[in-house]
This record gives C-alpha cells, structure tokens and sequence, in this order.
C-alpha cells in the first residue's frame, strides 16, 4: 500500500466528511420535503440533474456517475430530463477560487471543493448564513444549484475524488444537511417517507 499526500485543504474536506459519518440530519419541512411531493406516499421523487460544467470534461464522469449511483441505491429517485415534472430541480456548475460565484449572502470559502445551494418553492435559501441550518425556508426543497471547485489538485484518484464531492453535494441537494460522501439511501428514505 502506498502512502499518498494529500494537500491541506483536502485533508481538512476528508476530516469533516468523515466526522459526518453516522451522523446524518435532514432539512426539516413543514408540510411537503420537495416541490409538490407529499411525504409518505411511496411515489417517485422526480429529479432533473442539469450539468452545466462546461465543454471540459473533468467533472462529467462525477456528475453521471454520481446520479446513476443514487439512481441504483434508491429506486424511489427517478431521473428525467425535462423540468415540467420535476420535484427539484438540480443544476452543476464549477468555479475556482479565482472567481467564486456571486451569492447573496455567502462566501466562497478558498479551497473548499463544494458547495451546494438549497432553495424552497418560493426561492427562499435553505442551507446558508446566518446558520448552516434551515431557519427561514419552508424545506420544500423546489431546486438547487452544485458548484464544484476546480481546486482539487491533479493526481490519483482524481475521478474518485470528484466522484466522493459530488455524492456529497447531491446528497445536499436532495435535502440531507449532515451525511457521508456516499448514497444514504435510509437517511433520503426518512425524509421522503419510503
């Protein structure tokens, strides 16, 4: 087994990604979890995961890949391509630390590899400042916008390390606040009622 050197920055990501481990939290919703979708029905959550990342491919392969991980581990999630139907509505953008996006409210913190941006039916942020937590939305999850950070250096495992972050943020982007960067098929069974 070779050791590999993992530059500051990913090591603290790595830390809080695994400190969250077992520890799992939801965004809390006063009547529906998604746009349109009544809890505990057992009907399919429709998803529309746009990736907007750009003509170079880097992050395609994480983006597909993680939507057809979360695919497979939870049959209740259904993938389309046209919005008109969806429940949430997901798009995938990068950024670098040169130029972050421009949030209303947040700031692009350097070297953090991504950030996932939750907003309910009526456009209100669910997941950023003043608090972490949901304190002013309804947690009807209605879209969400995933910005990946060309940050993450070249070298081994790069497409694995893409892969774990998306994972991640579209775990967000579904409604989870504290998870694993992997598919917590239960914890989204939770909040949607499967």
């Amino acid at each position: 087994m070779r050791a590999v050197r993992v530059p500051a920055f990913m090591a603290a990501l790595l830390l809080s990604a695994s400190a969250a481990v077992g520890c799992v939290a939801t965004i809390p919703f006063r009547e529906m979890p998604a746009h349109d979708y009544v809890a505990d029905t057992g009907e399919p959550l429709r998803i529309v995961l746009t990736d907007e990342t750009g003509p170079d491919p880097a992050w395609h392969g994480a983006v597909a890949g993680a939507r057809d991980a979360f695919a497979a581990a939870v049959p209740k999630l259904r993938f389309d391509a046209a919005p008109a139907d969806a429940h949430i509505v997901i798009v995938v953008r990068r950024y670098t630390d040169a130029a972050p996006p421009a949030i209303d409210g947040y700031r692009f913190q350097p070297g953090v590899g991504g950030f996932a941006a939750v907003y309910d039916a009526s456009d209100k942020a669910c997941n950023f400042p003043p608090s972490p937590l949901p304190l002013n939305c309804s947690g009807e999850i209605a879209r969400a916008v995933i910005y990946l950070n060309d940050a993450i250096p070249p070298g081994p495992e790069i497409e694995e390390r893409r892969l774990r972050l998306m994972l991640h943020e579209l775990g967000h982007a579904l409604g989870l606040t504290r998870h694993a960067p992997t598919v917590d098929a239960q914890a989204l069974a939770d909040r949607y009622g499967w």
